[in-house]
């Protein structure tokens, strides 16, 4: 085992259980910190993430959908590079460090926001939305999802207690709701959000995800098969710049003061 492997160990067991978000750079002149060296040492850090979500007593279903991202991006990387590879290393930090876990359709990343969000105290637990490539976005999906988060981490997570929900994303960008079918799934998992903040530039994001590529060239070769590629695709033809929009909601439960405990059915937020 290289030393480089043993610097990103080193991380990872400091991470575990923490309420450190930060992605340092571990690399050094001296020692090369390489992308081989963190797909290495997460490999071999699984037996300890896994034995961490055990001893929370979260189940063993939530602890395989959560770690599936690994692999999940692995094939990512294939399409995006067609190498051997993963580029997103980092966010995989959040996975390893017991702070991301997958609850049906979408991820939620337990954290404590450094922008200040309408009706968030300063230190306040919330949980950051995010979602997984595979799937739509289907109403009783992600109402099902939003429902397993409330409950779950009222459950495992009841010393970090969370009753807001956050999305950071080009889908909450205004442009997109404003060009896109009001009736799409899309549309409806944005109209969600109550939105904060001005959306910031983020000019690759939009054309990452829905093409899985990092360039901003030949777009011209990219498909316009379906209403979303062409909407993401004439924008930057007209010269505009997709964003990033910033969007809360509060979770199910939370507006009675009793969040669903995990599993339990909770009313449609969708409705």
């Amino acid at each position: 085992m290289g030393p480089g492997v043993e610097r990103v160990l080193a991380h990872l067991a400091a991470r575990l259980g923490s309420s450190d978000d930060s992605n340092p750079e571990l690399g050094t002149a001296e020692v090369p910190v390489t992308e081989m060296d963190w797909l290495a040492a997460m490999m071999r850090f699984t037996p300890d993430i896994l034995a961490w979500h055990a001893g929370r007593g979260i189940p063993e279903a939530v602890s395989h959908a959560t770690m599936a991202d690994f692999g999940r991006n692995m094939s990512i990387n294939r399409r995006v590079h067609n190498r051997f590879g993963m580029d997103t290393y980092k966010w995989l930090n959040h996975a390893f460090s017991g702070r991301i876990y997958q609850l049906g359709r979408l991820q939620y990343l337990i954290h404590q926001p450094a922008a200040q969000i309408p009706g968030v105290a300063d230190g306040e637990w919330i949980l950051g939305i995010h979602i997984p490539e595979g799937g739509g976005f289907g109403e009783a999906a992600v109402a099902e999802s939003l429902a397993l988060a409330s409950g779950f981490f009222a459950e495992y997570f009841a010393d970090r207690p969370v009753r807001t929900a956050n999305c950071e994303s080009w889908l909450l960008d205004p442009y997109l709701a404003a060009h896109i079918d009001a009736g799409s799934n899309i549309a409806k998992f944005a109209a969600l959000f109550t939105p904060y903040g001005a959306p910031r530039d983020e000019p690759t994001d939009a054309v990452y995800f829905t093409f899985r590529t990092r360039s901003m060239e030949n777009l011209s070769e990219l498909p316009r098969a379906t209403a979303l590629q062409r909407i993401v695709l004439e924008r930057i033809d007209a010269g505009g710049a997709w964003q990033l929009g910033f969007g809360s909601l509060v979770l199910p439960g939370q507006a009675s003061g009793r969040p669903a405990r995990h599993g339990e059915k909770a009313p449609s937020v969708l409705r």
